[in-house]
């Protein structure tokens, strides 16, 4: 793997987080990650990077309110029904017939995780 823009000869600009990811500083949230439904992709401890600003939600990862209890997971649309889907395979899927049950918070628009 190479990493680019190291050097002082290439360097262009200064990369800011903020700039990156945040489009909408009121409506940008930053939850971390707990339990393991959503690994690899996401493990414990990741901090989320939340846009509530976004409204398209079908096959995107999202953080909703479900019975009581915050869950992060692929949001499928299927008919009438919502699928909250996890990554990981050891998790069932949650099917949700009436849409006034959840609330979607976000969507996952980033990932931070601590390498050390």
């Amino acid at each position: 793997m190479g990493l680019f823009g190291i050097s002082e000869d290439h360097i262009e600009k200064y990369q800011s987080l903020d700039s990156r990811f945040i489009r909408n500083r009121s409506s940008t949230f930053f939850f971390e990650a707990q339990g393991d439904s959503m690994a690899p992709l996401i493990i414990e401890k990741d901090i989320l990077v939340i846009d509530r600003s976004l409204s398209v939600f079908n096959k995107r990862i999202v953080v909703v309110s479900f019975d009581g209890e915050m869950y992060c997971r692929r949001l499928i649309e299927s008919g009438s029904r919502l699928i909250l889907r996890s990554i990981n395979p050891t998790h069932k899927d949650i099917s949700i017939e009436n849409e006034t049950q959840v609330e979607i918070f976000g969507v996952v628009i980033a990932i931070a995780r601590d390498i050390l």
